[in-house]
């Protein structure tokens, strides 16, 4: 079977689910963003562990839950505060003194990255606002979702058939200018889907720059995780998803999208209300 098929079939299978827990909202999604965030945790510890870091993988899966779960119930980032100060207090005498400091970085920053960014797309989904109910918030973090899938399946697929001026060759050889182009081009078409059919009610210049969010600065989020990758010597995060390579490939674009979404949808769009 090619990657090819085995990405679509993947997809097809993959998609309906993330996007009807999504629909649920509430725990369940929260429990999936949960789910993805800390099985990309355990891909990242491995990718540290052949570089010969060793994460200290329960304190850092405990973190990246209360985060997501904080959205949900406030008080647990107070838990998880508490939880960092006890890690580097006991620290010392749980991590070996040679690679203290790669080992503590790495174990409190997989809580954050990539597990605490992917927590704003529970926070947009839990969110309201004059013109955004239950249903509108559902459909924004479908926007999103599309926006970011869009964006890295033209890319991918329009780097193959037209690409030749490499975007960034000494992290990621095989990503072009024309496939990031084409990626942007498929977004932006995708946002004038969603507005022409109502789905949702955000002004054409908010919904453009949710393109740029999604669409442009959301690769940055994919190089990023290529140059963790290729500091480590490693392809693939891992091979969960057939066709896909890990989790963590997967959403790494989303990692960077999500929360800037939520802070321009907060903060300069101000369609929810905190």
């Amino acid at each position: 079977m090619s990657d090819s098929l085995r990405r679509v079939l993947t997809a097809l299978v993959a998609a309906p689910v993330v996007l009807g827990l999504a629909y649920l909202g509430g725990w369940p999604f929260a429990v999936l963003i949960a789910g993805i965030g800390m099985v990309a945790q355990s891909e990242i510890f491995d990718i540290a562990r052949s570089s010969g870091v060793e994460p200290y993988a329960p304190i850092g899966y405990l973190l990246g839950a209360l985060i997501v779960a904080g959205v949900m119930i406030p008080e647990l980032w107070a838990v998880a505060i508490a939880v960092i100060v006890g890690f580097i207090s006991l620290a010392p005498f749980l991590v070996e003194r040679g690679g203290f400091l790669a080992n503590v970085m790495v174990t409190l920053a997989s809580a954050l990255y990539p597990t605490g960014l992917l927590a704003a797309l529970v926070t947009i989904r839990e969110g309201r606002g004059p013109l955004i109910d239950d249903l509108g918030a559902f459909f924004v973090v479908m926007l999103i979702f599309f926006l970011v899938w869009a964006t890295d399946i033209f890319a991918l697929y329009t780097g193959k058939a037209i690409g030749r001026t490499k975007l960034a060759p000494s992290i990621s050889p095989n990503k072009t200018w024309e496939g990031s182009v084409g990626g942007v081009l498929a977004a932006g078409l995708v946002a004038i889907g969603f507005k022409l059919t109502g789905a949702v009610d955000l002004a054409w210049v908010h919904l453009a720059a949710m393109v740029v969010i999604c669409g442009v600065v959301s690769q940055a989020g994919d190089l990023a995780e290529s140059q963790i990758k290729r500091s480590a010597g490693v392809k693939d995060a891992s091979s969960i998803l057939p066709g896909h390579g890990g989790l963590f490939d997967r959403f790494d674009s989303m990692v960077v999208a999500a929360p800037l979404a939520y802070l321009y949808l907060v903060y300069v769009a101000k369609v929810f209300i905190i």
